[in-house]
C-alpha cells in the first residue's frame, strides 16, 4: 500500500502465508529508485484439518493410485492457495480423491475412513471438508449416516447439486450430455472402456457400472411433456413411468435427514456459481418408445434453461442458504472461490489469487485400443506415454496427462498442443487387433482421427499427425509412416491359361498390407479398368490379353500382380457369340440367326466326322507299331500306307473346313450388307472364324 506524505512514503507488505510488515516514514528522493529489503516472517496459525473432496469425473487413477484431477486439473489453483495460506500438505491439507463411478454411500463410508487417518496424522477430533460437486454429496452422505462420529468442524460446498441436475438425465438416459471439455474427454475414457468390457454401446455401459450418475438426477419435478405446460407428477407411486426415480437423493434429503444435518454442530458454507440463465433446469420430452431401451422415460427435445453454473441449477444448489460467486461455471468453481473459501476457514482473506492453471481453449486426446502401448512426441521433441526402452511411462510436456500402461484403456491428454506434426510410436504387447484414436477437443467441437490394424508382440509401428490451430480442420489425419508395399497374389486365373470367348473370367486374389492396410485395389485388363472379378470375355477380342491387379496401402505404396491369359474360340463358343449377338439387337431379322447357327453346327458335325476317321487311323497305326508277329518291313510297309492315308484325311478336312466356313463368311458377308448385322458383331464372328481356320 503507497500513501502520498509529502517526500515520505509509507509501506505495508502483505504475503500470503507470512505476517504482515509495516515500514512508515520512507523517505524517497524525487525521480529515482531505490531498494527495499524486508525481512518476513511465516505466519504461525492454527489450522484445522481440511480435506478437499473433488465431484464425478474429479478424480483419475495414475500409476495405480488415484490423484486429484490430472487432466484438467480443476484443483490445482485452489491446493495451491490453501498451501499459500499457511496449510501443509500431508499434515494440514490432505485431498480425498476416490472411485467415483461406485455408489456414494460406499464413498462416504471411505471419506469416514479419510477423517479417521487424518485425525490420526493431526492428533485432533475433527477435520474441515471441502467438497466440490458430487464431492459435498459424498460428505453430507457421511454426516447424515448413523455413523457419523461428530468429526467434522466445516463443511464446505462448491457448487453440490443438493437436488440434483437434470443434465443427468442425459448422460443416464442415453449416454449422452457429454458438452463441457472434461466431460468430451471422459465420454472417450467411457467409451474405451465400454468397448474393452465388451459393451455394446455408452448408453449400456453406464447403466451398469456407473450408479453415480443415477445418483444425480433430481429428486424434483423436472420433466415435461412437448406441449404441455406442467411438469410431470414427481412422486413413488407414479415411479418407474413419470422419472427414473433417485433414491439417493430422496434419503439423503428426507426432512428428518436435513434436520439431523442441521442439528450435527457442523458449520456450514454453500457457495454456489452464476453463469446467468444458461443451465438446464428443466426438459421437454416426446416418447422415446423408438429408443428403447434408451430414453426409456421419454427423448429429450429440448431443454428449458435457467439460473445455475452451468451444470448445477440454482433450485438445487441453493438447498442451504448460498453465497453466489459471479460468473463462475461449475467447473471453475474451486478457483474463483477460492479466496472465500480460505477466509471462511482460516478467518483470513488472502491477499492474491491463484490463477497459475487455467481451463485450455484445446486439447488433444490420443487412446489405444490394446493389444499395444504408445508414445507420443510434441513437435518440440517432448514425449508422453510409455518409455519402450526403460519401460517406465514418461511425461514432459506441461500439464499433460498420461493414465499409464497397466489396464487395457490407455489414454493421453494434451492441453493447448502446439502446432506442428506429432509422432506417435506403438508397441505391440500381443498378437491382435488394435484401434489408435486422436481427438482433437474444445468448448463447442470434437474432431476425431482413427486407425485400425493388427500388430505382433513387440512390433513396432509410427503414424505422424499434423495440428494447425488456424486451419479450418486443425487435426490432420493419422498418417501411418509405411514403407513397404502391400503383397497381391492372383490365385485364379493362372499364367497362360487359355478361356473361351464365351466364357467369364472368374478373378480371384488377395491383397494385403500388414501394417497401414491396403486403401484401394484396381483391376485391369489391358489397362483398362474392371469393375468386377467376374468378368464376362464376350467383351474381349480374340488373342493375348494381360490382368493386372494394383493396391495401395494408406501410406501410399504400391505393388501389383500380372497374369497373362489368352481368349480362343471353338464351335460352341461361336455359336453362344451368335446367340449373345443377336440378343444385343446387333443381328436383326430371323433369318440370318438360325442359317449361321445351322451352319456352324454343319461345321461341327464335319469336323467331328473328320476327327473320328483321324483318331482311328492313329489307332490302326499305334496297332501296328505293338503287333509282333509282323516284321520290322512289314510294319514300315504299313504305317506308310497308312501315313499317306493320313496324311490325304487331313488335306482333305482342311479343304472342306475351309469351303464349309467360306460358306459360312459369305452368309455373314450377306447379312452385313443387307444392314442385318452390325459392324462389332461382325468382327466377332470374323475374328471366330479366322481362330477356327488356323485351329479347328
Amino acid at each position: 500500500v503507497l500513501t502520498w506524505a509529502e517526500t515520505n512514503y509509507d509501506f505495508q507488505i502483505l504475503a500470503d502465508g507470512y505476517q504482515e510488515k509495516n515500514q512508515a516514514e520512507v523517505a524517497v528522493p524525487f525521480n529515482s529508485q531505490m531498494t527495499l529489503n524486508f525481512d518476513l516472517e511465516p505466519l504461525v496459525t492454527e489450522f484445522e484439518p481440511v480435506i478437499l473432496v473433488p465431484g464425478i469425473m474429479g478424480s483419475w487413477k495414475v500409476d495405480g493410485e488415484w490423484k486429484l484431477d490430472p487432466i484438467l486439473r480443476t484443483y490445482d489453483n485452489l491446493w495451491q492457495a490453501m498451501k499459500n495460506a499457511g496449510y501443509i500438505e500431508g499434515e494440514t491439507l490432505f485431498a480425498f480423491p476416490y472411485e467415483w463411478r461406485q455408489d456414494n454411500t460406499l464413498t462416504a463410508f471411505q471419506l469416514k475412513q479419510k477423517i479417521d487417518e487424518v485425525k490420526s496424522i493431526c492428533n485432533c477430533s475433527k477435520v474441515d471438508i471441502v467438497g466440490h460437486s458430487m464431492g459435498g454429496l459424498v460428505a453430507r452422505t457421511y454426516a447424515e449416516s448413523n455413523y457419523y462420529d461428530g468429526d467434522i468442524d466445516q463443511l464446505v460446498f462448491l457448487g453440490t447439486p443438493h437436488k440434483g441436475s437434470p443434465k443427468s438425465y442425459y448422460t443416464w438416459e442415453a449416454g449422452e450430455g457429454f458438452d463441457a471439455p472434461l466431460e468430451k474427454i471422459v465420454k472417450l475414457y467411457f467409451s474405451q472402456e465400454a468397448r474393452t468390457m465388451g459393451y455394446s454401446s455408452l448408453f449400456e455401459y453406464i447403466q451398469n457400472n456407473i450408479v453415480s450418475v443415477e445418483q444425480l438426477l433430481p429428486d424434483y419435478a423436472y420433466l415435461q411433456n412437448l406441449g404441455e405446460t406442467s411438469f410431470r407428477v414427481y412422486d413413488k407411486n407414479s415411479y418407474p413411468n413419470n422419472y427414473p426415480y433417485n433414491t439417493f437423493l430422496e434419503n439423503l434429503n428426507l426432512a428428518d435427514k436435513i434436520n439431523q444435518f442441521a442439528g450435527s454442530g457442523i458449520r456450514i458454507m454453500n457457495f454456489i456459481g452464476d453463469t446467468g440463465n444458461n443451465t438446464i433446469n428443466a426438459i421437454r420430452l416426446s416418447s422415446g418408445e423408438q429408443y428403447w431401451p434408451m430414453w426409456k422415460h421419454g427423448y429429450a427435445e429440448e431443454s428449458i434453461r435457467l439460473t445455475g453454473d452451468g451444470t448445477v441449477p440454482e433450485i438445487s444448489s441453493s438447498l442451504f442458504i448460498p453465497t453466489k460467486i459471479d460468473n463462475a461455471d461449475h467447473m471453475a468453481l474451486p478457483t474463483k472461490a477460492q479466496k472465500q473459501v480460505i477466509e471462511y476457514l482460516t478467518s483470513s482473506l488472502p491477499a492474491l489469487e491463484i490463477t497459475d492453471v487455467q481451463e485450455p481453449e484445446k486439447i488433444i486426446v490420443v487412446r489405444i485400443f490394446s493389444p499395444a502401448d504408445f508414445v507420443i512426441i510434441a513437435p518440440n521433441g517432448e514425449r508422453l506415454g510409455k518409455d519402450f526402452l526403460s519401460g517406465q511411462a514418461v511425461n514432459e510436456i506441461n500439464g499433460a496427462f498420461y493414465s499409464g500402461f497397466d489396464s487395457d484403456a490407455e489414454f493421453a491428454v494434451i492441453p493447448d498442443p502446439l502446432d506442428g506434426e506429432y509422432k506417435i510410436e506403438l508397441k505391440g504387447t500381443s498378437q491382435g487387433e488394435y484401434k489408435l484414436s486422436a481427438s482433437l477437443i474444445d468448448e463447442n467441437n470434437q474432431a476425431d482421427q482413427e486407425f485400425s490394424g493388427s500388430i505382433a508382440s513387440e512390433q513396432q509401428r509410427d503414424f505422424n499427425i499434423n495440428y494447425s490451430a488456424v486451419s479450418e480442420n486443425p487435426l490432420g489425419e493419422l498418417e501411418p509412416v509405411d514403407t513397404v508395399a502391400p503383397v497381391v497374389v492372383i490365385s485364379k486365373p493362372i499364367e497362360g491359361e487359355k478361356y473361351l470367348h464365351s466364357n467369364n473370367l472368374i478373378v480371384n486374389y488377395t491383397a494385403t498390407d500388414d501394417f497401414s492396410g491396403v486403401a484401394t485395389t484396381t483391376i485391369t485388363i489391358d489397362g483398362q479398368s474392371v469393375a468386377t472379378t467376374t468378368i464376362d470375355l464376350f467383351d474381349y477380342i480374340l488373342g493375348q490379353h494381360s490382368l493386372v491387379i494394383q493396391a495401395i496401402d494408406k501410406a501410399g505404396n504400391q505393388a501389383q500382380a500380372l497374369i497373362n491369359l489368352e481368349i480362343i474360340a471353338n464351335i460352341d463358343s461361336t455359336i453362344s457369340d451368335i446367340q449373345e449377338i443377336y440378343e444385343r439387337g446387333w443381328l436383326k431379322g430371323k433369318l440370318y440367326k438360325p442359317l449361321l447357327i445351322s451352319a456352324f453346327r454343319l461345321l461341327d458335325i464335319e469336323a467331328k466326322y473328320f476327327n473320328k476317321e483321324q483318331d482311328l487311323i492313329e489307332k490302326l497305326i499305334k496297332k501296328t507299331q505293338d503287333d509282333r508277329k509282323l516284321t520290322d518291313k512289314q510294319k514300315q510297309k504299313l504305317i506308310e500306307q497308312y501315313n499317306k492315308k493320313l496324311n490325304n484325311l487331313k488335306d482333305n478336312r482342311a479343304r472342306a473346313i475351309d469351303r464349309s466356313l467360306d460358306i459360312i463368311e459369305k452368309l455373314l458377308n450377306t447379312a452385313k450388307r443387307q444392314n442385318q448385322l452390325n459392324q462389332p458383331g461382325y468382327d466377332i464372328i470374323i475374328n471366330d472364324i479366322n481362330y477356327l481356320r488356323e485351329n479347328l
